[in-house]
């Protein structure tokens, strides 16, 4: 992940799990020990994920990079898919996710 800002790639955490998974209209997103749940909508390469994303809020140790996390996923970004790496970019920043 690489928020709006940052000038390099902001690794997870070591030994914490993180993805994404977009099922009809619903998008279920892995935050470490959190998870949440939401609608989602595409059109064209615009992807909206919420208006928000309702989550579980456990105490992991990493609560920092959970929250940056869940933010980059709410809300409007653009898609865009390179080879088996599915992109989105926001002013919020960018998140890669490899299948």
């Amino acid at each position: 992940m690489r928020p709006a800002g940052a000038q390099s790639d902001v690794p997870a955490p070591a030994n914490a799990s993180y993805g994404v998974t977009f099922t009809d209209n619903r998008v279920s997103v892995r935050a470490d020990c959190n998870t949440c749940t939401g609608v989602f909508s595409l059109s064209g390469q615009t992807l909206t994920a919420g208006p928000t994303l309702i989550c579980t809020r456990a105490a992991c140790p990493t609560m920092a990079f959970e929250n940056t996390y869940t933010q980059l996923i709410a809300g409007d970004s653009t898609v865009s898919l390179n080879g088996v790496t599915l992109v989105l970019t926001s002013s919020r920043g960018v998140l890669r996710f490899a299948r």
